[in-house]
C-alpha cells in the first residue's frame, strides 16, 4: 500500500512539472508580417541610393523569457526604377532594366515578454537574392554600355542584419509593430568586383504570438 502511494506521488510530481513546462510565461512562436522599406546604397559610382518597397513575414521559436531564435524573409520589388538611374548615371542601350531583391536571414532575438510594450533586439545572417544589382553590375563592366545584356542578370550576397524593434501588445496573442529599425549590410559582387552595400532597413506590420500561458 505505501509502494502504490508512493508511485501515485512520484506519478504526480511528473505530471506537474511536465505541465509546469507546458504553460511558460511567453509565448513559444511568434509569426510577424507586414510591410518593409530598404534604402539601398550601391557602393558603384556614380549611382546613388535607391528606394525599396515591399513585405514580407518572420517566425521566432523561443527557447527562454528572453532568448528566441528568428528566421526572416522579405521581397521588394523596385520596377522601372532601375532603368531610370542607370540612364541618369550615364550608362547606355538601358531597355527596360527592372530589380528586385529578396532576403532571407535567421540568427538570436533578445526580447522583453511582458507588459504592453515589449522592445527586442537581433542580429540576423544569411544572404540577399537580386536582379536589379546584377544587371548594373554588368553594365559598369562593359564600360557602361548596355545595349549588348540581353533580359536581367541574377546574382546572390552575403547579408546580415543588426537592429531591433517595439511590439504593443493589443491582447495576450496580438501586437501590433509599429517601429523595426535595422541596419542591413549586403555585399553583392559580379565577376572581379565585390563590395559591401550599407543599407537601411524599416519593418511595420503584426505580431502575434503562440503557446505558453
Amino acid at each position: 500500500m505505501k509502494r502504490q502511494s508512493l508511485i501515485s506521488l512520484l506519478v504526480f510530481l511528473c505530471l506537474a512539472a511536465i505541465a509546469s513546462v507546458a504553460q511558460t510565461e511567453y509565448p513559444t512562436v511568434e509569426l510577424a508580417g507586414g510591410y518593409s522599406y530598404v534604402n539601398f546604397h550601391p557602393n558603384l559610382a556614380p549611382l546613388t541610393s535607391q528606394n525599396f518597397n515591399g513585405g514580407g513575414g518572420a517566425f521566432v521559436y523561443n527557447f527562454s523569457s528572453l532568448f528566441g531564435v528568428k528566421a526572416d524573409f522579405q521581397g521588394y520589388a523596385v520596377g522601372t526604377g532601375w532603368s531610370r538611374e542607370l540612364q541618369r548615371a550615364g550608362y547606355t542601350g538601358v531597355v527596360g532594366a527592372s530589380g528586385n531583391m529578396f532576403t532571407y536571414m535567421f540568427g538570436p532575438q533578445i526580447k522583453k515578454h511582458s507588459g504592453k510594450l515589449q522592445p527586442f533586439g537581433e542580429a540576423l545572417f544569411g544572404a540577399a537574392h537580386s536582379n536589379g544589382y546584377g544587371t548594373i553590375l554588368r553594365c559598369s563592366q562593359s564600360n557602361g554600355d548596355c545595349s549588348k545584356l540581353t533580359g536581367n542578370s541574377s546574382n546572390n550576397a552575403f547579408a546580415m542584419e543588426f537592429g531591433g524593434g517595439l511590439d504593443f501588445a493589443l491582447s495576450e496573442r496580438v501586437q501590433v509593430r509599429p517601429v523595426e529599425v535595422d541596419y542591413l549590410l549586403t555585399r553583392f559582387g559580379y565577376r572581379n568586383y565585390s563590395a559591401n552595400q550599407n543599407n537601411f532597413k524599416y519593418f511595420a506590420g503584426v505580431n502575434f504570438t503562440l503557446g505558453g500561458k
